[in-house]
């Protein structure tokens, strides 16, 4: 297998959850005005990468976000289903921040309705598996994803993320992982170090 890199982003600014309208489509919530400007500067930030494909969680918030890189590129945005966020619990709460320190602390623990941070662990390595087969001659994705699923994935390979990792992740945040025909491993991103100990 030749080597496969992954550009992992985390979605831009976005319409919060709980905003009147939006309480029952997490799907739907799309960019904020300045969420919409931070897809366009990402796509300038990313002009050097050549990209060979683009895959995207079908959540609008992360479409939005790497579509102005793909379109550059003239690539389209492949929706992964299991790129979607994880759902903490089955209806928005207001001790979310609870629950999810309580999932980090138990990666078993899901509130009701909820998923636990152990299958979105695993849903989002089956994604990297997936895609590396898919892509076995090699070559450089795009991929857009949500905060806490980026987080279990990243903690996958680097046990020292953990839930203050997450909550420090800015919108956008961009990560780089490589397979190099072995296994993967993550070369940095957005607060890496302060992970791990690492640039």
């Amino acid at each position: 297998m030749q080597t496969l890199d992954i550009v992992l982003v985390r979605h831009a600014q976005s319409v919060p959850p709980g905003t009147p309208g939006w309480e029952d489509r997490d799907e739907e919530r799309p960019l904020t005005d300045e969420g919409l400007r931070q897809a366009q500067e990402l796509a300038f930030e990313l002009e050097p990468y050549i990209l060979t494909g683009c895959y995207a969680s079908p959540y609008t918030r992360a479409v939005q976000t790497v579509t102005p890189t793909a379109t550059r590129r003239y690539l389209d945005v492949q929706p992964l289903d299991d790129l979607r966020e994880r759902r903490l619990a089955g209806t928005l709460r207001d001790d979310w921040r609870e629950v999810l320190a309580q999932g980090w602390a138990d990666p078993g623990f899901s509130a009701p309705g909820g998923e636990t941070g152990r299958a979105a662990q695993l849903r989002g390595m089956r994604v990297l598996d997936l895609l590396r087969t898919r892509h076995a001659d090699g070559g450089r994705l795009l991929i857009g994803s949500h905060g806490n699923l980026i987080s279990l994935i990243l903690q996958g390979l680097e046990p020292g993320v953990g839930a203050e990792f997450h909550l420090a992740m800015p919108m956008p945040a961009v990560y780089h992982l490589q397979h190099d025909g072995i296994g993967w491993r993550v070369l940095g991103g957005h607060g890496f170090a302060s992970a791990d100990g690492r640039n």
